[in-house]
């Protein structure tokens, strides 16, 4: 979404703001050492170098100044809102993997004429860049869940570590492993090895009886396909759980017992909404297929009006309880 339209579609930013006031935050037991840092509705910069004392105080905060995005470090400092990286001290990092869907399924990129709407295959509409959607199957979604799901698996037979699965309130899924000691001291070196270890398993032997990758190669079970650079970022920001995602509208949330399922209810908001479209296009969100016209208004559900909005199809123009 660009920031142009965050700065007109004030409503999403309301509801946003309505939300923050009800929700409880997953917060870590040690914020105080961490950085926060957010992105407003009207910038493309970040505010960072934020510190909090209390979920209370930062609470206040972005009532305050209402988060298109949220994060925490997953670094500890000493001085977390040091401006600079040097001055922080740092104590140590949790242990991150990030999965997206654009990098384990073939996700459509869809591409629109701002000028009409229709879709186009060009790369530009008369000098225009087309708008761009790409859309996401639940199908998709589910298979990156099922690499999520193997990751903390082997994070658990090979490490012995116990991570925590999120969904990222978009497209993907971040494993987070609590890390002190040892393991919250490891340098971008030692993660990168711990990536490999994922990406490009090479076992010495492929047998079926084996533990370790040696075993999962031979039952055909192939290295994971994971943004690399997060897990070997010591000073990493991380989406808050039970913050939105400002690219989908949807929460971030923790899953329990290994079950997850890819629908509306990820979407806090209630209600109806009248949405503009800007593209003319039958769209598939939640296996469930919405045709919009260029410039009719329709009455839908609010959470897939915010969602749509928030992905630049089109503006919320109205929203009823």
């Amino acid at each position: 979404m660009s920031t142009l339209h965050q700065e007109q579609n004030k409503i999403i930013k309301i509801l946003f703001s309505e939300y923050y006031e009800k929700v409880e935050l997953d917060l870590p037991n040690d914020m105080e050492l961490r950085e926060f840092a957010y992105q407003p509705f009207d910038s493309e910069a970040y505010v960072r170098h934020l510190s909090f004392s209390s979920p209370q105080e930062l609470k206040q905060y972005i009532l305050q100044n209402v988060p298109l995005h949220l994060y925490y470090s997953s670094a500890r400092y000493q001085l977390p809102s040091a401006k600079e990286m040097d001055e922080k001290g740092w104590l140590g990092s949790d242990l991150l993997f990030d999965l997206d869907a654009d990098e384990i399924c073939e996700a459509k990129v869809r591409r629109f004429c701002p000028q009409d709407g229709y879709e186009t295959l060009a790369s530009n509409c008369n000098g225009e860049p087309p708008i761009e959607y790409t859309e996401i199957t639940t199908e998709c979604i589910m298979k990156v869940f099922q690499k999520a799901l193997l990751i903390k698996d082997i994070l658990k037979e090979d490490f012995g570590l116990d991570a925590r699965v999120f969904f990222s309130g978009n497209r993907g899924f971040h494993l987070r492993v609590t890390c002190y000691e040892d393991c919250a001291l490891l340098d971008p070196d030692d993660r990168k090895e711990i990536a490999e270890y994922f990406t490009s398993p090479k076992p010495p032997v492929i047998y079926e009886e084996n533990p370790g990758w040696s075993g999962r190669i031979a039952k055909g079970i192939e290295g994971i396909n994971i943004d690399t650079q997060v897990t070997i970022d010591i000073r990493r920001l991380i989406r808050i759980p039970g913050s939105l995602n400002g690219k989908a509208g949807l929460m971030v949330v923790e899953i329990k017992n290994d079950k997850f399922e890819y629908g509306e209810w990820l979407s806090p908001f209630d209600g109806d909404c009248v949405f503009l479209p800007y593209v003319s296009a039958e769209l598939t969100l939640f296996n469930k297929k919405y045709t919009v016209k260029r410039n009719y208004p329709i009455k839908i559900d609010t959470r897939i009006g915010v969602y749509l909005t928030l992905k630049g199809l089109g503006k919320v123009k109205a929203y009823v309880r």
